[in-house]
């Protein structure tokens, strides 16, 4: 059997590397197997292409799988059938407990092999960001260990690259592509990839007591960070299944849109819609409007800056000619149109070939622990617009049900600002938009006024100033000023938390979570005490929800302040009055109301009015 051995940093590390079955000694794998409570975990697979279906998909493929304890690794080729034998008996027994970094080996044990790890690993990924939340401080496990450990790992990385470089063909030499080229095709014997394979799985498991001991403060959070994270690789496993005969149906619709609007601004100035140009001639037809540039100061024409231009010319503080106004709204139903096809493109490109698709969930995203979905993005699409939503269905004699929370973020700031007046309009059950519109304005207020005054409120609570809320709405700056004066005349203890919070180096939540404040934007440090405080309240119901009503396996996937189950269609009611009761309740004495509905086959309701493209009884085949 081959033996490589590596110090650093006064450390001595030992990597068995059985090339055959020959080589394989089952005894001493099984010895060195039981030999540690916890197992570093790590496997070795094929390129993964970028917005396929990822570890479900016919790119993915496992070559090595290798466990480590402090000071040494067995390499296993899952190929030698005295080796899978060896490896699957060890990941398959319930007793075994598993490291690893971030879910990419635990989702590739499932896919490869089958077997759910589900609670029996600890992710040093969510280690490092409950002890440190800050998305730039440097989470990766090579990064880790060479902060906290030596620069080993990172040397062996280094030196499996420059071999994947001498080995990779001519043509595939260029860029990453070498990088590539050699996750696939590089000799699994070769000592640079085992090397750097075995250390994988030694450093997460060295590195695992020393994140441990940085969470001491906050042990509490560990536990339910990695409950959580378990639901969300299960959602992953599981799949959201796309109705893909609908998907088709609105690309190709949105399509044809986008391109007749692009025709149209051809025809009519001789050159594209998303050419710069078109951005020089509309500054041309505009006045009134300052438009938003680039670093290189160049007009932007994004969805968002033309939604504002719009928002401007109805309020009368921008002017427009006649021309003008008809490009620009064919350009901006192409800037609409763009983002909802790369949408849909992403959506049938992650499809596996059963027709779902397996997002991932990051359960600790943002330094306030807000989450996120990507592979595709699935926290982006809106709701009031269901018509992306509409792609993802349930099974057949199912349906989707949703609950989310009502205002959370303004009951939180009630909550933690004590401000008695907000804290009065909650109680009173009346609508905290409409109470405020009316606190600013009077009885009279108009449509407008409270749409204003309810941007102004997350606006102000997140600490953004009046060119912020002008920009959303469309209104001059002097008038978003005033606003935001009545706003904090209206509610003066939410402001004072806000000043006093600000001095704060680390945020401290209710739950104990410890957010370190920005130096460079001390007003964000309100938002993070409300973002964060109320992420929690989400996964203390998600966790009642699994726990006292045994919906674990019905978790369909949570987003922003949401959660939609998966049930028969028989039990959706009893599970609506579920998942209201669960997500219902009170923070510091303020209330936390919960909507929740039965959505029905698809995640996005469409209007009974609104012509449905055909959808086959088998939507996911």
């Amino acid at each position: 059997m081959v033996t490589y051995t590596r110090t650093h940093g006064g450390h001595t590390m030992t990597v068995h590397a059985p090339a055959n079955a020959a080589e394989f000694d089952s005894t001493a794998f099984a010895a060195f197997a039981r030999s540690d409570a916890v197992l570093g975990l790590d496997l070795e697979t094929r390129a993964i292409v970028d917005g396929g279906p990822g570890h479900f998909g016919p790119d993915a493929g496992v070559r090595l799988v290798q466990f480590g304890t402090p000071t040494t690794a067995w390499v296993l080729n899952p190929l030698v059938p005295a080796q899978r034998d060896a490896l699957t008996a060890v990941l398959a027994d319930p007793e075994r407990r598993f490291t690893t970094h971030t879910n990419y080996d635990v989702l590739a044990v499932w896919s490869a092999f089958g077997i759910p790890l589900a609670q029996r690993v600890v992710d040093t990924h969510l280690l490092s960001k409950v002890a440190n939340p800050d998305e730039r401080a440097g989470h990766g496990l090579k990064d880790l260990a060479a902060r906290h450990l030596d620069t080993g790992l990172k040397e062996a990385e280094t030196a499996l690259h420059d071999r994947m470089r001498d080995l990779a063909p001519v043509g595939s030499r260029a860029g990453d592509r070498a990088i590539t080229w050699g996750w696939d095709h590089i000799p699994a014997t070769d000592e640079s990839y085992t090397v750097y394979a075995g250390l994988d799985a030694i450093y997460v498991r060295r590195l695992l007591p020393v994140l441990l001991a940085r969470c001491a403060p906050f042990s509490h959070l560990v536990g339910m960070e990695q409950w959580l994270a378990a639901q969300s690789t299960g959602i992953t496993v599981r799949g959201l299944l796309l109705d893909r005969p609908y998907t088709a149906n609105l690309l190709r619709q949105f399509e044809r849109e986008f391109n007749a609007a692009d025709a149209h601004i051809r025809n009519a100035l001789g050159f594209s819609g998303r050419s710069p140009r078109f951005a020089q001639w509309m500054e041309q037809q505009v006045t009134g409007y300052t438009w938003p540039r680039t670093d290189k100061g160049q007009i932007q024409t994004t969805a968002d800056s033309l939604v504002a231009l719009g928002h401007a010319l109805s309020e009368g503080s921008a002017q427009i000619s006649d021309r003008g106004r008809e490009l620009l709204a064919a350009r901006r139903a192409m800037a609409a149109g763009s983002n909802t096809i790369t949408n849909l493109k992403s959506f049938l490109a992650a499809a596996d070939r059963g027709g779902r698709v397996h997002p991932q969930i990051n359960t600790l995203r943002a330094r306030t622990g807000r989450m996120s979905i990507t592979a595709p993005a699935l926290q982006t699409l809106k709701k009031h617009d269901p018509r992306l939503r509409h792609c993802f269905r349930a099974e057949n004699g199912h349906v989707l049900v949703a609950c989310d929370f009502s205002q959370v973020e303004v009951r939180v700031a009630a909550a933690l600002s004590r401000d008695r007046t907000l804290m009065d309009v909650i109680t009173s059950g009346v609508d905290i938009h409409d109470a405020t519109a009316e606190l600013m304005y009077g009885p009279g207020f108009t449509k407008e006024q409270r749409t204003v005054s309810k941007r102004a409120t997350f606006g102000t609570i997140y600490g953004g100033g009046a060119k912020a809320l002008a920009a959303q709405t469309g209104v001059p700056v002097s008038v978003a000023r005033g606003v935001i004066q009545r706003w904090q005349r209206a509610y003066p203890e939410v402001i004072r938390f806000g000043k006093d919070i600000a001095n704060a180096t680390t945020v401290i939540t209710g739950s104990g979570r410890r957010i370190p404040a920005d130096p460079d934007r001390p007003y964000a440090n309100s938002n993070y005490a409300i973002q964060s405080t109320a992420r929690d309240l989400l996964v203390a119901a998600v966790y009642e929800l699994a726990t006292a009503h045994g919906l674990h396996e019905r978790l369909w996937l949570f987003v922003h302040d949401e959660v939609i189950v998966h049930v028969p269609a028989d039990q959706a009611a009893a599970v609506r009055d579920q998942l209201t009761a669960a997500m219902t309740t009170t923070y510091r004495g303020v209330p936390i109301a919960a909507d929740a509905e039965i959505l029905g086959t698809h995640w996005g309701r469409l209007p009974d009015t609104e012509a449905v493209p055909p959808v086959s009884e088998h939507a996911g085949a």
